[in-house]
């Protein structure tokens, strides 16, 4: 029979595991985007606060009274890429010119008060990037650079820097003559910038040290990324690994729902759900993910050939795009593929480096010394051309039509 207290640390762990998650999702939240998810923080902030210092070294704070959450976290891979996105435009991700001006917005609100309007705002952006030596004035006048700073104006919006209390600001980006009323929430925006710039974490020297620098580093990836491989982690990292796999794998699936796949090169936490990602591939409609997809195809052919024939496993940056030119030819038109690749004159060499940079962010692709290296969880996915033969240029490989395999799976990204 299921006593009181059973049930009460069944339910107590189920809240914890819905709180950790969240965090993990949105590491920066406040009671006003959702009071009874804050609430839930609050509860166990002493536990939050204390597993995520404990396994991936981060840091968590949770001011009660200023009704903020932040997970101060660091990544495992300074070079991980994932930009902010417009919320128009498909998501675009962030230019230059938008986080250029998503921190020169950032210096203006600071010290306005507690609000602020749109046209103001916009008058301290281009004062202040006046001032800036090195950094582009900002151009009230056109309307790209309006849309650009809407963007970045949008994504604090999103992170509850601004709050909309009047009007609309989409509407400033077609004309300059459109205001909006904001309300500004400083105590976010203190918490909004918390990388460390001075690189890696300081540990003691000692066996100790060692340990938890390596548990603190296979739980980043592991949170972090799609996966983690063996080959990438040091010495000592391994060590520990071997020793506490089963207190890994318990961590992660009792208190973050993670299932744990192991593979003789590595291990992947995966989340059933589907919750913990920014990104899922593959998915959606996107031209970049389509030619990704059917890039995989090749990339498979060409480590099964070098596997045969001795042939090098790192696929040139020009070979890609000959692939790509030819997936262009058949799909570009028939699939109405994007036209900012189709019919462009660098569209080919842009959809290459943007279909394989997205197969690297879910570790899919290594970026070597003169090209691309395919991983070994690649191999999860087998689509190719259909109603077309398409030669993957290694020694032996193999040219057939193939439909997307079944046993092709999704892979995702955790939010960073």
């Amino acid at each position: 029979m299921t006593t009181l207290t059973q049930t009460l640390t069944t339910v107590e762990q189920a809240e914890r595991r819905v709180a950790l998650r969240s965090l993990l999702v949105r590491p920066l939240q406040s009671s006003r985007g959702d009071p009874e998810r804050f609430k839930l923080l609050v509860r166990h902030r002493a536990w939050l606060v204390a597993w995520f210092r404990e396994h991936p070294g981060w840091t968590l704070v949770i001011d009660r009274a200023a009704g903020i959450a932040r997970l101060r976290k660091q990544t495992a891979r300074p070079g991980a890429w994932r930009p902010a996105r417009s919320s128009r435009a498909g998501l675009a991700p962030f230019d230059r010119r938008r986080y250029s001006l998503l921190c020169v917005a950032l210096a203006a609100i600071d010290g306005l008060g507690a609000q602020t309007s749109l046209a103001h705002l916009a008058e301290r952006v281009e004062a202040l990037s006046q001032d800036e030596e090195g950094l582009q004035s900002y151009d009230a006048t056109r309307r790209s650079e309006r849309s650009a700073l809407v963007d970045s104006l949008r994504l604090l919006e999103r992170l509850g820097v601004l709050r909309l209390r009047d009007g609309e600001t989409e509407r400033y980006a077609r004309s300059r003559e459109h205001d909006a009323l904001y309300d500004i929430n400083d105590r976010v925006l203190g918490q909004l910038v918390v990388s460390p710039a001075g690189g890696e974490d300081v540990y003691p020297d000692t066996e100790e040290g060692r340990k938890l620098r390596a548990r603190h580093a296979v739980f980043r990836v592991l949170l972090d990324e799609p996966a983690l491989y063996h080959d990438e982690l040091d010495e000592d990292q391994r060590r520990w690994l071997d020793q506490s796999r089963g207190f890994v794998y318990r961590q992660l699936l009792e208190n973050v729902g993670l299932a744990v796949e192991r593979r003789q090169e590595g291990i992947a936490a995966v989340d059933p759900a589907g919750e913990l990602t920014d990104e899922r591939f593959p998915d959606g409609d996107s031209t970049a993910k389509h030619a990704a997809l059917l890039l995989a195809e090749l990339f498979v052919d060409r480590v099964k050939a070098g596997r045969a024939g001795g042939a090098a496993l790192e696929v040139s940056l020009e070979e890609v795009e000959r692939w790509v030119a030819v997936l262009m030819e058949d799909f570009g038109e028939r699939c109405r593929w994007s036209r900012q690749y189709v019919g462009q004159r660098d569209g080919i060499r842009r959809l290459a480096a943007d279909a394989c940079r997205l197969l690297a962010g879910f570790g899919l692709l290594a970026h070597g010394g003169c090209g691309w290296r395919p991983r070994p969880a690649l191999a999860r996915f087998a689509p190719a051309v259909p109603g077309r033969q398409l030669q993957s240029g290694g020694a032996g490989g193999r040219s057939e039509t193939l439909r997307p395999s079944e046993s092709s799976e999704r892979t995702e990204r955790s939010p960073r």
